[in-house]
């Protein structure tokens, strides 16, 4: 399974997570980069040139690390974003159910399944075509 952004996730009890500090720490996955680009340090060794950045439940500090240091717990049912005029609600099987806060306050639902539509998702929530 990949994590994603948005999932809740454990690191595991090693000695890399161990040295590192953050050995069963708990998170939420913010995003992911490829490491030989953006030149961040993160713990873990990668041959697949990924790396997911999660932010600690207990400090707010954002950890870059390879994906075998974490484990999923959950894809964190109830998370909402907001931006713009649309509110969109994290649901228990990993989709996203949108909302376009119309201006007579009015909401209309739209639910984003993950694996068939990320890409237009962000394009519609970050205004690109």
């Amino acid at each position: 399974m990949i994590i994603e952004f948005g999932d809740e996730v454990k690191f595991v009890d090693n000695q890399t997570t161990q040295n590192a500090g953050v050995a069963s720490k708990t998170g939420v996955c913010l995003g992911f980069t490829t490491p030989s680009v953006s030149n961040i340090e993160f713990i873990g060794d990668t041959t697949s040139d990924y790396a997911i950045s999660v932010e600690l439940d207990e400090t707010k500090e954002t950890i870059w690390t390879t994906q075998d240091l974490v484990e999923f717990v959950s894809h964190g049912e109830g998370q909402v974003i907001e931006i713009g005029n649309i509110k969109a609600t994290r649901m228990a099987d990993g989709s996203w159910k949108e909302e376009k806060i119309m201006a007579d306050g009015s909401q209309k639902k739209e639910k984003i399944n993950p694996e068939k539509e990320k890409t237009t998702w962000f394009k519609k929530l970050f205004g690109k075509k």
